[in-house]
C-alpha cells in the first residue's frame, strides 16, 4: 500500500524540496543515516532476506530496491507485492529498478517500465540506474522528462538517481532526483575517492555510497559515516559475478553499527 503523504517522516523529509517547492539550500537534512540496499533477490526463492530487511526497517531508515529482471519483469507477481507490503509495514520503502543507460535509451522504455512499476506493484518510488554523469543539455532534458513522467504518476515518489561516480552538480540544482549515488565501487575504490567538494553546500541526505567487496560491513558503514551523506550500503559479496543477489552475511552487524553511529547524532 502506497502512503502519499508518507507516514514515514523521513521519507517526507527527503521529498520536501520538490513537494514544498523550497530552494535547494533548504533540501531534506537528514541526522539519521539510512539504508539504500539493492536487493536484487526473488521473495518467490526465499524470502529470508526480504524479512531481513523489514526486521532492519523496524531499526534504521531504510530503501530497498527491487529488480525482477533488470525492470519490472512481464507482470505482477504476488510475491514481490507480500514482500513490498511486509517492507513498507515495517517502515521502510521499495523503489524500482530503470536503467537509462546514461541517457541513452528511450524514454518511451523508460516510462514503459516505470508506468508498469506503479500499475504492478506498491513501490514508492523510482530507481533510476546508468545515470549520466556530464550535464549536457540534452541529458538535462532526458533526466527532467524522466522526473516529470515519474511525479506525473505518483507526485509522492521517491527518486534515486546513480550515476555511480563523480557526476556534473547541474544534476542536483534542476532536482532530477531526491537522491544522488556519487559512488559504487568495490570498498577499496570507494574509500579512496573523495566526494566533490560542491556536495557539502548541499544536505548530505541528498547523497549515498555504496561499496561492494568489502572485508567488513559493520567497519565500513563506520567509515562511510564520516562522509557528507545519508545513505549507504555495503556488502562483503564480490564485485562479480553479482553483488546484489543476495544479502551479505554480516547484514544485522551493518545494521547495528547503523543503529549505534544513528544514536550519536
Amino acid at each position: 500500500m502506497r502512503l502519499p503523504p508518507f507516514l514515514k517522516p523521513w521519507c517526507r523529509a527527503i521529498l520536501a524540496v520538490t513537494l514544498l517547492a523550497a530552494g535547494v539550500a533548504q533540501a531534506q537534512n537528514l541526522t539519521a543515516l539510512g539504508l539504500i540496499v539493492p536487493a536484487y533477490f526473488d521473495p518467490a526463492l526465499d524470502a529470508t532476506d526480504w524479512n531481513r530487511l523489514a526486521s532492519a526497517a523496524t531499526q534504521v531508515p531504510l530503501m530497498a530496491v527491487m529488480n525482477p529482471n533488470s525492470g519490472p519483469g512481464s507482470g505482477p507477481n504476488a510475491s514481490y507485492t507480500a514482500a513490498i507490503n511486509t517492507l513498507d509495514g515495517s517502515g521502510g520503502s521499495t523503489l524500482g529498478y530503470v536503467y537509462t543507460s546514461y541517457g541513452y535509451r528511450s524514454l518511451k522504455a523508460v516510462e514503459k517500465d516505470i508506468a508498469n512499476y506503479f500499475a504492478w506493484f506498491p513501490v514508492d518510488g523510482i530507481f533510476l540506474d546508468e545515470m549520466a554523469t556530464t550535464a549536457t543539455k540534452a541529458n538535462l532534458k532526458y533526466y527532467t522528462a524522466i522526473k516529470n513522467y515519474i511525479r506525473s504518476l505518483y507526485p509522492a515518489a521517491i527518486i534515486v538517481a546513480n550515476p555511480g561516480t563523480s557526476f556534473d552538480q547541474a544534476f542536483v540544482t534542476a532536482q532530477v532526483a531526491d537522491v544522488f549515488i556519487d559512488e559504487e565501487d568495490t570498498q577499496a575504490n570507494v574509500n579512496a575517492t573523495p566526494q566533490s567538494a560542491w556536495e557539502t553546500t548541499y544536505p548530505a541526505g541528498r547523497f549515498a555510497e555504496i561499496a561492494v567487496q568489502s572485508s567488513g560491513d559493520a567497519q565500513e558503514v563506520n567509515v562511510l559515516s564520516g562522509r557528507h551523506i545519508g545513505w549507504v550500503y555495503s556488502t562483503t559479496l564480490p564485485l562479480n559475478p553479482n553483488p546484489y543477489a543476495a544479502l551479505p552475511a554480516d547484514f544485522e552487524q551493518e545494521v547495528a553499527a547503523l543503529v549505534t553511529i544513528n544514536a550519536t547524532r
